[in-house]
């Protein structure tokens, strides 16, 4: 009997995709951009709230190292990494009250304002900027890229943010792009943003207060993935480029 309702199930679903298709979308149209969360890929800390049973957003397999994206908890080995194609870039201002000294208490206060006359009105103690209210300036680094499934040329937005020891990471990142180039017809000339394709992985760092991962890139050639990504890069580059499309500010304890 049940083999018999496992093949009925398989007979109906062509039948059930085939009208899943011909209502693609429907009700989708009534969820705007900003009615929606790009997903953060970020890099697994030691003291990431994802690696904690405890959370209600633990990843469960995941470990120190790994990538991953905070809204669909898939992650990706250290080393396996994953593939995107950048299509843009903004600097984001975010203040945070600091911890007391027993590590209790701060958090995330507010964006703000590149134009906000207190941001170059900041101390600076050691690696920190602090504002002066007291409060702390971290200074984010924020990449939109399309994430790429290179099995089947799909893609996703997402957000990669850097901070602190991070910052030298995005402005590597951002030298590299900018030294793409190819052979054209006229000469040689530099690759659109939307056409770098990166292979991302992560790596241990460490200095004389501890150790973290960061992101590694490595660069790729267009022709190695499937055209599909490239093209679905290229539209939300445009959508970037005209406000369609904003990165955003999601506070987070992963502060390196």
């Amino acid at each position: 009997m049940a083999q018999t309702a496992v093949q009925e199930k398989k007979q109906t679903a062509p039948a059930i995709m085939a009208d899943l298709e011909a209502h693609a979308g429907a009700g989708m149209d009534q969820i705007s951009t900003d009615q929606m969360q790009i997903p953060f890929l970020r890099v697994a800390q030691q003291m990431s709230r994802a690696l904690n049973k405890q959370e209600p957003d633990y990843i469960k397999g995941m470990s120190a190292g790994d990538i991953f994206n905070n809204v669909t908890s898939e992650y990706w080995d250290s080393d396996e990494g994953v593939v995107v194609l950048p299509v843009g870039f903004s600097v984001k201002y975010l203040e945070y009250k600091p911890k007391l000294p027993d590590g209790t208490g701060g958090g995330f206060i507010r964006e703000l304002q590149a134009s906000d006359p207190d941001i170059a009105k900041t101390n600076r103690e050691g690696a920190t900027e602090i504002l002066p209210n007291g409060n702390e300036l971290v200074r984010s680094n924020q990449h939109l890229v399309m994430l790429v499934n290179e099995e089947n040329g799909t893609t996703q937005p997402v957000i990669i943010d850097f901070k602190k020891t991070g910052i030298k990471v995005s402005k590597r990142w951002n030298t590299m792009m900018k030294m793409v180039q190819y052979q054209g017809a006229n000469g040689p000339f530099t690759a659109p943003m939307w056409a770098t394709v990166w292979w991302l992985k992560s790596a241990q760092e460490s200095n004389n207060l501890g150790s973290w991962f960061n992101f590694i890139m490595e660069r790729m050639e267009p022709t190695e993935i499937p055209a599909a990504a490239l093209e679905a890069s290229k539209e939300m580059f445009a959508k970037f480029q005209s406000g369609e499309v904003k990165t955003q500010v999601v506070p987070t304890e992963e502060m390196e």
